[in-house]
């Protein structure tokens, strides 16, 4: 704890000396300009350009580098806002679960992932032209797009719609998969059920033309894990398939995500590893000190000092851990000089600046939960308390496996989801897939208390923003998602 004491003093003596304040100059606009057409594709060199630029807008902090993770944990129970003018306004109505179509916190995750799905289709469409590209990197740039192209639909579909688990037939989100122009023709809403038969074509194809990132063979080195490969696309299908509840098919394609890679130690654990990629990181959302969105980030909003520093643990989510769980120990605070009545978490730390830190948005641990958590439901109870217990036994989640079987194995591997996973970004579609009731006790100053079936439901949903009602002639006020 000393190490971690004198770090947070370190930081608290950074902003100080910057001095710095909320003021409009930290809220740098994304890039507006999209790629070009096919003539991007005449040489390996630009279409490899187009490439970081798809993952770049990735980065967007109205997306994946912020908006997504935080508020996905935020719409749930285990984490809070600071109440008050200590939050600079920054995603109150989202916690609240009090949005309407037009809020930024709906409209801008919108705009940005159609930005990379925009991107993405490019890829996909025109890799397969680039003269001075062997098969093996046309193979690879289209893999790249249509594995980048399901990360987005998957989260969007997640977002905007109610989960598929139980309402396969509802309205989702626009299933585009073509470059387009100013004047293509505009697509209605597809039903879930249509979108999640689009990204898994995507995601058997990817994994058909990508290679993992330590195979030899792999296009010259050119990638890692700020890129996907075939082992982050098998972990983007036991998602997709755990959504689904084909529970044999997840199981399968996560323990090919993890095959070969291990869980982190706890030293990786509890020493920045959420700052820089580790030994179990799949994907991330690499970013250079040069071009990370500074205070718009993760660690700007959950770490202590340095940033915003307005995400707290809820009081009964935190008793939930054991007092000899490291995580507990190592990662869960509370210091009297920072906030006297609540828990922060050192678990997003900040690397060498304020607000860069690696995005780390699939690691082996969550394939490990899902590989559990489908054992389980396929009622082989001895193989998932074994796989649970590799998670567990690393932090000292508990003293000895666990001996539960059925319903009791299955909560006790949602919980554990929960403690493990908590500020990745996870916990509102656990909530959806589920249909988990949300009940908010303890120290929230915003309630929640409804279930599934519930008039309230609705707000785990997102409304699809104005902006594309008013735009779009395919879909009306009527097309909107319940309860908006």
């Amino acid at each position: 704890m000393k190490t971690i004491k004198t770090y947070i003093n370190t930081l608290l003596l950074l902003v100080v000396a910057l001095g710095w304040s909320c003021t409009d100059e930290f809220l740098n606009e994304e890039p507006t300009t999209a790629l070009p057409s096919n003539e991007v594709f005449e040489s390996l060199t630009t279409a490899d350009a187009a490439l970081v630029g798809a993952y770049d807008a990735l980065s967007a902090y109205t997306f994946e580098g912020l908006y997504w993770p935080i508020m996905s944990d935020l719409m749930g129970e285990d984490v809070m806002l600071v109440p008050g003018a200590d939050n600079w306004g920054w995603f109150v109505e989202a916690y609240q679960l009090e949005l309407l179509p037009g809020y930024q916190w709906a409209e801008s995750p919108w705009w940005a992932a159609y930005k990379v799905i925009y991107d993405a289709n490019q890829l996909v469409a025109y890799a397969k032209d680039i003269p001075d590209a062997t098969e093996a990197q046309k193979k690879e740039i289209e893999g790249q797009g249509k594995a980048l192209r399901a990360y987005v639909m998957l989260k969007l579909v997640q977002l905007y719609a109610p989960a598929y688990s139980a309402e396969p037939d509802a309205l989702s989100i626009i299933n585009i998969t073509e470059p387009v122009e100013a004047n293509s023709e505009d697509l209605p809403r597809a039903t879930t059920r249509e979108v999640y038969a689009q990204i898994e074509a995507d995601l058997l194809s990817a994994i058909s033309l990508l290679k993992n990132n330590d195979e030899d063979d792999r296009t010259e080195d050119r990638y890692d894990e700020g890129f996907f490969d075939k082992r982050s696309a098998n972990a983007l299908l036991a998602r997709l398939y755990l959504d689904m509840q084909e529970w044999e098919k997840a199981r399968d394609h996560a323990k090919a995500a993890h095959e070969g890679i291990g869980l982190m130690d706890l030293a990786e654990w509890v020493n920045f590893g959420f700052a820089l990629r580790t030994s179990e990181t799949l994907f991330t959302v690499a970013y250079t000190l040069s071009d990370n969105n500074t205070y718009l980030t993760i660690p700007s909003f959950y770490y202590p000092v340095a940033g915003y520093s307005s995400i707290r643990l809820n009081d009964q989510f935190v008793d939930l851990f054991s007092s000899l769980d490291a995580r507990k120990e190592y990662v869960i605070i509370q210091d009297d000089q920072i906030d006297t009545e609540r828990h922060f978490t050192l678990k997003f730390m900040h690397n060498q600046q304020v607000g860069n830190a690696e995005r780390i948005a699939i690691r082996t641990t969550e394939m490990y939960l899902i590989e559990a958590e489908c054992e389980a439901e396929l009622g082989n109870t001895s193989v998932a308390q074994e796989v649970l217990w590799e998670v567990q036994k690393r932090v000292f989640s508990r003293s000895s496996k666990t001996t539960a079987s059925g319903q009791d194995l299955i909560d006790e591997i949602l919980l554990e989801r929960r403690k493990e996973l908590f500020g990745e970004g996870f916990r509102l579609n656990d909530i959806k897939r589920r249909s988990l009731p949300l009940v908010r006790e303890g120290n929230h100053w915003a309630d929640a208390d409804f279930t599934y079936g519930d008039d309230n439901y609705y707000r785990l949903t997102l409304p699809v923003p104005q902006s594309e009602i008013d735009a779009n002639p395919m879909i009306n006020e009527e097309h909107q998602n319940e309860g908006y």
